[in-house]
This record gives C-alpha cells, structure tokens and sequence, in this order.
C-alpha cells in the first residue's frame, strides 16, 4: 500500500446504488489491508443495506442532517485516531468529516469529480480521468492509487434470503421509482409491462417499493388488468436486505437508474435498465448481464435531478414494446 495505515477510515454516506457500488472498492482495500482495522462512517439509511460486510471492522453511522450531531461525530471520528481516511463521497459534507478525522491522510477525488470544493481538503488526490467510466470503476481508481493489488471485483453484499420461487415461477422483479424524478418511467407503461410479462412470458412480476410509491403501485397492478396473484406488491413491506434477497432470487430485475438496480448487479440478477436522464456510462451497471433501453433525444442524458424540458420526452416516449423486447431477450 502507497501509505502504512493500521486504522483506515472509509467516507461514503448515501445514497444507496453509490454505497452499493462502493462494495468492489472495499473488499479490494480489505485484501491489501488484511490487518488494518476498516471503519466506515455512513449515514443510517444505508448502514440498514450493509451492516455485517464482512470486510468492514466498524460502521460509523452518521446522521449529519442536524447540525447539532455534529460535534459529537467529531469527537467520534478524533476517538479512532484514523492514519488514512478515504472520501469516496466527493462533495462538502464528506469533505468535512474527513477533514474531522484529524488523519495525516486524506485521500480523495481530482478536481474535475470533486463538487463544492471538496478537493481542497483532501492532502492526496486520484489521478484525473478523462475517462472515468462507471461509478465502481471510478472507485476501483482508488484502490490502484492506494496500490492495492488487482483482484477480482466482488460485491458480498449481505441481503436476506427470501422465499424461493416454485419449480416453475419466472420470478421477475420490477421496481418502478426513482429518487430523481427525471429517471422515473410512468405508472400507465410499467402496468402495459407488466401485464405483457405475464401473459406473454409467463411470469410471477414481483414489484418493489417503498411506502410511499404503495398507492402508485397498487394502480399500476390494478391497470395490469391479469390475474393479481400474478402480480405481487411489496412496497413499503421489505427491509433493504430482505428487497436484496427477493432480487437475488429473481430471473430479471427490471428498473430505472436507482439504488436496486445497482444491487441487482450485485448479487448478479441480469437487469433490463431504463435511461432517459442519467448517464449508463457514468452510472450504469456493473459486470452483470444486461440490456440498457432508452429514447434518444437531443437533451439526454443531462444527469439532471428534475426534467426541464416540457414532456419528459427521454422517457415519455420510452416504449414499451422496446422494454418488453429486452427482457425476451435476456430471458431467453
């Protein structure tokens, strides 16, 4: 390794396909670091997906939205006396907390990554790229930096096991939200999707989703118009694992740019991707097998978190005979 480090501090806060896609990274640190202890400082929401990697000693969790917890998370990361800390965040906040940290070693993103200054409290910095790739391999840049010897990128991401399917289920997941409204598909698609999943291929669709989108997905499995056994709603009814563990145990995972995609890739579930606003070389699936659909248009991907052009035209005018088609295919 390029700095001698007994106690290594790792920055990665949220959100969940960020965290997800960190997993390579860490268990690459882990296997050049084998006797440094590992600590990550996340916030509270992720920590529920990751808790027990087994390449990870301690999880520092932070809820740095109120600022009166910040004096006690300094106090926190003093405590731990940190040689290297490594801020794969890239913006101010995780900044800061290395920064806290106190570590003669703060290793972070070049200038050109970095957001709201976050380069400047770094003391190393990755080479630039001008061709960075995907999100993992951006972080993998760390590891080579750090001097890590190259290994295979693995992801051990712990989920819990779900129900196996029946002998003949073709499990299919379909997770229908997005945090970024400009990566969101529309609820009268995604029921045409579904219930040509069902009748043409057959399958048990299985949708996934937080409390909030419950409403959205009952309509979607009421405009289906099949037999609702057929369609399964678990919003709002899975932890982050248990939702890893119905994802590991599917055929297909079916979604737009958001954090389940990424940990399909991660347990290895081939993935049908919708992209209209994000960017699939930036943000796109790693290492697993996988069709990107999308509409091509003069303003995407613009990586924009709300869509500015009257219309939505990037995934208004996503079909769903293109989707439909890509997941027959990936069948097989």
């Amino acid at each position: 390794m390029r700095f001698e480090a007994e106690r290594i501090g790792i920055v990665k806060l949220g959100a969940i396909g960020d965290v997800v896609n960190s997993l390579p990274f860490v268990n690459r640190l882990r296997a050049a670091a084998p006797h440094a202890r590992i600590t990550w400082i996340i916030a509270p929401l992720a920590h529920g997906l990751v808790a027990g990697h087994p390449a990870v000693d301690e999880f520092l969790v932070a809820d740095v939205k109120r600022s009166a917890n910040w004096m006690p998370l300094r106090r926190e990361l003093r405590a731990r006396r940190f040689d290297l800390v490594i801020d794969l965040q890239r913006i101010l906040k995780s900044a800061l907390i290395a920064r806290a940290t106190g570590a003669r070693y703060r290793v972070g993103f070049d200038r050109a990554r970095s957001k709201e200054g976050a380069w400047l409290f770094a003391t190393d910095r990755i080479p630039a790229n001008p061709r960075p790739g995907v999100t993992v391999a951006q972080y993998l840049e760390f590891a080579d930096f750090l001097g890590c010897p190259a290994v295979t990128p693995r992801y051990d991401l712990p989920v819990e096991p779900f129900a196996p399917p029946a002998a003949a289920e073709k499990r299919i997941v379909v997770h229908t939200g997005a945090t970024k409204s400009a990566n969101r598909w529309y609820a009268d698609k995604w029921a045409a999707l579904c219930a040509r999943l069902v009748g043409e291929l057959g399958a048990t669709v299985h949708l996934s989703g937080s409390a909030n989108e419950a409403d959205e997905i009952a309509a979607i499995r009421a405009r289906a118009g099949v037999n609702p056994q057929s369609i399964v709603s678990h919003a709002g009814q899975l932890s982050l694992k248990e939702t890893g563990g119905l994802i590991a145990s599917s055929r297909l995972f079916i979604g737009p740019d958001t954090g389940p995609l990424h940990m399909a890739a991660a347990v290895n579930t081939p993935v049908v991707a919708l992209f209209g606003a994000a960017d699939p070389a930036r943000t796109g699936p790693f290492r697993v097998r996988q069709a990107l659909v999308s509409h091509a248009v003069p303003c995407s991907p613009c990586r924009r978190r709300d869509c500015n052009v009257e219309g939505h035209p990037c995934m208004r005018d996503l079909e769903v005979d293109a989707v439909f088609e890509a997941a027959r295919l990936i069948l097989g």
